[in-house]
């Protein structure tokens, strides 16, 4: 059976927290997740909205560690010239990272904030050390972060990524009877982590939930309300890729009327091409959002939307540097028409069934900065006899 997203990513889950991998294990590393500590980092103003104060970190932890800036490396490999321009607004593209390695990660960073075009986006999961180097290069980097299993004990593990009513999957670790008391318990187990993570300006939940509309919708009015008691902010639903139905619009739209109200929260949701690249994608699957957001415009219920996970292929496997930044070109000519639109996270950096795309970075920093890759060159020494 081949393993999912969701399923990769708790597995990498439990062995970080049993394990204690020194850095230098890179065979691991690749293959799992980045199981070094988390660090933490003061939060920052994200692009289009203030958010509410964060929790403040636990002064027990000390103060954070810091990141050397970033310098330019002479013998890298000049991207390929693309020719290809960001919308006259600024990308929308941003990452999505998992556990593992990111090179060229702090290059691609300074980069942009140095050219004054910071990445739009950075979504992490588990592993939030991308997004504290993204709060250090810009603070106009919206962070979005994700837990996908809490621990009651050392040998309990819960999935967060989906609580279904108590009718159909009962926990056996905890009870809950009602969608309220499922977010009561759900802010009870990940509270913790956000707290040790105040580099987040967005905190999602559910993952791929696709299903049990208005049990969710009744869960996130609960979890928004516990969230901003604390001052954070949600990210709400995340849907798989051709999700939500049309006919569960409209609880989606309770939530986001009551989101658009107070707390600062977003809307999130998935695309994916299953098959191919996102250009070639029907529009039921690839901007799909445009139609979720005409409903929501009727009901007065526009919130910012991040595309949480955008992705080639369903996820599998990176499809080349050249390809792979045509593409999201494209994409994000499509994004930037939409100004309710922050951005998109593009599947992904890390360890997932061959689909980092990091060798792609110099080339997407081109596109984004509009400027060529640092490179050096070094012209070849002419012999006087030569030159005769």
């Amino acid at each position: 059976m081949p393993i999912t997203r969701r399923k990769f990513l708790k597995i990498g889950t439990a062995l970080g927290a049993t394990l204690v991998i020194p850095s230098g294990c890179r065979a691991l590393l690749e293959q799992i997740s980045s199981l070094e500590p988390t660090p933490t980092a003061t939060t920052g103003t994200s692009p289009l909205q203030t958010p509410l104060a964060p929790a403040a970190a636990d002064p027990s932890l000390g103060e954070p560690p810091t990141i050397p800036p970033a310098t330019p490396n002479p013998t890298a490999t000049p991207a390929p010239h693309l020719k290809l321009k960001a919308p006259s607004g600024g990308s929308k593209i941003g990452l999505h990272v998992v556990g593992g390695l990111h090179e060229g990660l702090d290059e691609f960073l300074l980069r942009c904030a140095l050219a004054e075009h910071p990445v739009a986006l950075v979504k992490c999961v588990d592993d939030f050390e991308a997004a504290f180097k993204a709060k250090r290069y810009s603070d106009k980097t919206l962070t979005v972060g994700r837990v996908n299993a809490a621990w009651l004990s050392r040998k309990n593990e819960v999935d967060m990524q989906a609580w279904e009513p108590p009718e159909f999957t009962p926990q056996v670790e905890f009870h809950y009877t009602t969608a309220q008391e499922a977010a009561e318990k759900y802010y009870e187990l990940v509270q913790p982590t956000w707290k040790l993570n105040p580099v987040i300006d967005v905190w999602e939940t559910f993952n791929e939930f696709s299903w049990h509309w208005g049990w969710q919708a009744d869960f996130y009015l609960r979890m928004m309300d516990l969230a901003e008691a604390d001052g954070y902010r949600l990210g709400l639903w995340s849907p798989s890729a051709g999700n939500p139905p049309e006919e569960f619009y409209p609880e989606i739209a309770r939530t986001c009327r009551r989101a658009k109200e107070h707390g600062n929260h977003i809307l999130c949701v998935h695309e994916y091409s299953l098959d191919g690249l996102l250009k070639e994608a029907p529009s039921d699957m690839v901007t799909r959002y445009r139609q979720l957001y005409q409903y929501l415009e009727q009901q007065d219920a526009i919130i910012p939307l991040v595309i949480s996970e955008a992705g080639e292929n369903g996820g599998g496997g990176f499809t080349g540097i050249e390809v792979f930044v045509n593409d999201f070109a494209w994409y994000d000519r499509q994004l930037s028409k939409d100004s309710y639109v922050i951005g998109c996270a593009a599947w992904t950096l890390g360890d997932w069934s061959g689909s980092s795309f990091a060798a792609a970075l110099p080339a997407l920093a081109d596109y984004i900065t509009g400027q060529p890759s640092w490179t050096k060159t070094y012209l070849p020494l002419i012999e006087k006899d030569q030159a005769k």
